[in-house]
């Protein structure tokens, strides 16, 4: 575990916004696509974002370009989770005995004087979405998803959090990250014919155990149509055409002193570049993030 503090660009003192990213850059930014070194484009599109805190995964060996080039306080969970605060980080979080540090952590970073707690997250991989058998009925769906580690994973990070749960109206809490299955907010009736879903209503297992804890999905909550608005967050290789995928990638959050006002996915094919605030970037990951901006009381 690596904590270190940077002085990073400060908020004027009266401003509560909190614009918070979450971004899986696929092996510390590795891509066969691009000449240069891809974590480059990577730093160039967190800083053109505007983002107060990122979560990353996959960091992998990156952390410390990355912290440099932006200037902020960051804390180094593992080699997969790293997050980068421009707020001071006043405290770190890590549960071994429960839920390991690849797949889990956090931090707490004092707001021009209000505490946030943020944690970063990464479920595993398997069984891979890719394979789900949409042609199937619901709960042999579900059966099939069970069987992997995510839905324990997300059991075991839910029950250490219980503490802090309990006071997200003092201390808001975000979770977000790479969870590696869709949610249930997506896979409705209304969606059961588009993005692939081949009929297919699903509640999945994480998203509910989510919603059970209390947790709002901050893009889903803004965009509460997924007709209109999927939100796609995956990108990967099909043969050699790139196909979309829906989201796996979250910012959750809970208390009442926290509201979500905006948030927005993006995602890019590895070959075109990422079109952000004006400027043109190489997209480096498979993965599209999200940002959403919040509101703290």
């Amino acid at each position: 575990m690596l904590f270190i503090p940077a002085c990073g660009q400060a908020k004027t003192p009266h401003s509560k916004e909190l614009k918070v990213l979450s971004w899986n850059i696929w092996h510390g930014g590795h891509s066969k696509a691009y000449p240069g070194t891809a974590c480059e484009a990577a730093i160039g599109i967190l800083k053109k974002s505007g983002a107060d805190v990122i979560l990353m995964i996959e960091t992998y060996g990156a952390s410390p370009m990355v912290a440099d080039s932006l200037g902020y306080d960051h804390f180094l969970i593992s080699d997969n989770l790293c997050i980068y605060s421009r707020y001071p980080i006043t405290d770190t979080y890590t549960f071994p005995d429960s839920i390991g540090t690849f797949n889990f952590g956090g931090v707490e970073i004092d707001v021009d004087g209000q505490p946030v707690r943020l944690f970063d997250t990464w479920l595993h991989y398997l069984p891979d979405m890719r394979l789900a058998p949409t042609d199937q009925t619901e709960q042999k769906i579900l059966a099939w998803d069970d069987a992997g580690t995510r839905d324990d994973e997300v059991r075991r990070i839910l029950s250490v959090m219980r503490p802090m749960l309990k006071e997200a109206d003092r201390i808001p809490v975000i979770m977000g990250g790479d969870f590696n299955v869709h949610s249930h907010l997506d896979w409705t009736e209304a969606t059961k014919n588009l993005y692939h879903h081949n009929g297919a209503v699903v509640g999945w297992t994480v998203s509910k155990e989510m919603q059970k804890a209390g947790f709002k999905d901050s893009y889903r909550e803004l965009h509460p149509d997924p007709v209109k608005n999927i939100g796609t967050t995956w990108l990967y290789d099909n043969d050699d055409k790139p196909t979309r995928q829906d989201r796996i990638d979250f910012i959750y959050y809970k208390g009442k002193n926290i509201r979500a006002v905006a948030s927005e996915t993006y995602n890019q094919e590895l070959t075109k570049p990422l079109e952000l605030n004006g400027d043109k970037f190489f997209y480096p990951s498979d993965h599209g993030f999200v940002m959403t901006t919040f509101k703290v009381k």
